[in-house]
């Protein structure tokens, strides 16, 4: 059973507290003009650079699982052993370039947002889009790696991660490599679901009711 950790209806917002952090929302750069007067927006540098952009390094380990197809906790467990978690990707079929494309290239999307919003400088986004090539790198090639993360903060990650493909494809009647293919091309569940005659409600509840036992699980679990 894959779990899925493509698209997900509604979640933009939640991501960008959840790595961007309440401080990236209400800092968002403003702009005024009048007849006179240009303003210049610059970064509030008041806020620490890794709170303008959170990198995500605090959890690989969390955001590896949903590409190499592993829970938290069997990916956890093998690393313990001494394992990398290169060395875990390339045994489920995923090669070492490929997991650290799909893990670096959200850092630098964020960058990006950052860098377009004014939260941040020329210098501070190259800065930052070098610390996530080299860091992530170096922590997926090494021996018994472990997330920062731990407590609350983990327990959200987990959360967020919780939804297996399995489910998903069968509340819209596709195959998971229909589902693998649709989310390739850039398209949302909801996407999907208007192009099988499924209304989003009609889906959602058939989500809830494919996911009862294996959230019943998640919530019960130390």
């Amino acid at each position: 059973m894959k779990k899925w950790t493509g698209k997900v209806m509604a979640g933009t917002v939640a991501a960008a507290v959840l790595f961007g952090g309440i401080g990236g929302l209400t800092t968002a750069p403003k702009a005024f003009a009048d007849d006179d007067i240009t303003y210049t927006v610059v970064p509030d540098f008041s806020i620490p650079l890794h709170k303008r952009v959170d990198l995500g390094l605090n959890s690989i380990v969390v955001q590896a699982s949903g590409i190499i197809n592993m829970s938290v906790d069997d990916l956890n467990a093998e690393l313990k052993k001494g394992k990398s978690i290169a060395e875990l990707a390339r045994t489920s079929g995923v090669e070492r370039s490929e997991l650290l494309s799909r893990l670096v290239n959200p850092a630098l999307e964020k960058v990006d947002s950052a860098l377009n919003q004014k939260r941040i400088t020329e210098e501070e986004a190259k800065q930052l889009k070098e610390e996530a090539q080299v860091k992530y790198s170096a922590a997926i090639d090494k021996s018994g790696y472990q997330d920062k993360s731990s407590g609350k903060y983990s327990k959200k990650l987990k959360l967020k991660t919780h939804v297996d493909e399995e489910s998903v494809a069968k509340v819209l009647g596709i195959t998971e490599d229909e589902l693998d293919a649709a989310f390739s091309s850039g398209k949302t569940i909801a996407d999907i679901a208007k192009e099988k005659g499924l209304s989003e409600d009609k889906v959602i509840t058939g989500l809830k009711d494919e996911l009862n036992d294996s959230l019943k699980a998640f919530i019960n679990k130390k």
